[in-house]
């Protein structure tokens, strides 16, 4: 069974409409609920993964530790279950993209990236949605711009906490040694497969508000060796190489989201926004509508 061809098919009280998307826990489809009358997201798992046990628990871990979780900047999630070999998680229908569809867009067609303004106000919502979730003993650990959705009035979420664990849990979940993460955005304790806290979704959060800023990732590499060995050895690539106008406080607050021991970061990510916001004092403010719905 191919997960990419379920249009047309139910699962329990929702009808499948429109695939969205692939990623790596399954595929996402927009959906319509009968009971209610009203059009949802529904993840649904690949179906060859159901049989192994690590992959279906943390699916489940997925839906009961996402659907406790209630923020104005975390997706909410409806309900989750199991059809046959096709299990699923029904979220809250967004349908204003991803960041990750706003830098595509952007490099494509070479629109100007957010203004400082515009990212310190992203990082503030995002910054509440993290804390909040870490005061609930929950670790995102795979931010990165597809994980970021928006409304259609630009207001943004944060979305799949599939790979979330409870940190209670970690060591136990972590005892595989599998690195769970984006590379490009891991933090260098993911690298080194040790303990994770609130201070490894900052280090991710960092690189990308280091990207939104420059347009740039902090440390590129061909290989993800390549990149292990720049996130656990080398300072990130001074913003000012990409934008000469980012003032050096900026780059401070950068780097300390970045610092590659974690109890140097800051005590939280609303922290670490609030300092950026007070970085970006007396620099333009100019409007671009980067978040806004394409």
């Amino acid at each position: 069974m191919s997960i990419q061809n379920l249009a047309g098919q139910s699962l329990g009280q929702y009808q499948l409409k429109e695939l969205l998307g692939i990623g790596g826990m399954g595929a996402v489809y927009r959906a319509y609920q009968s009971s209610l009358q009203r059009e949802v997201a529904v993840k649904v798992m690949s179906p060859e993964l159901v049989s192994q046990t690590d992959y279906i628990d943390r699916f489940y871990r997925e839906a009961r530790t996402a659907a406790a979780l209630g923020h104005a900047h975390i997706v909410p999630v409806h309900d989750y279950g199991v059809q046959g070999e096709i299990s699923y998680v029904v979220m809250h229908l967004l349908t204003g993209g991803t960041l990750m569809d706003r830098l595509t867009q952007q490099a494509e067609l070479g629109l100007p990236m957010p203004s400082l303004a515009e990212t310190a106000d992203l990082l503030k919502q995002l910054a509440s949605a993290l804390d909040y979730a870490h005061s609930q003993g929950v670790i995102h650990r795979d931010i990165k711009p597809n994980n970021i959705m928006f409304d259609n009035q630009g207001n943004a979420y944060l979305v799949d906490f599939g790979i979330a664990k409870l940190m209670t849990a970690s060591r136990v979940l972590t005892s595989s040694g599998v690195l769970i993460g984006t590379p490009p955005f891991m933090s260098p304790e993911q690298w080194r497969a040790e303990e994770i806290t609130p201070a490894t979704d900052q280090y991710s959060m960092g690189v990308m508000i280091y990207a939104l800023v420059t347009g740039h990732v902090p440390f590129e590499a061909d290989t993800p060796h390549g990149l292990m060995y720049k996130h656990l050895n080398e300072v990130p690539t001074p913003p000012q190489t990409y934008r000469p106008d980012i003032p050096e406080p900026v780059s401070d607050v950068l780097n300390r989201a970045m610092a590659k021991v974690p109890s140097d970061r800051f005590p939280t990510v609303t922290a670490f926004s609030q300092a950026f916001d007070k970085a970006i004092q007396g620099m333009p403010g100019d409007k671009t509508n980067f978040f806004a719905a394409p």
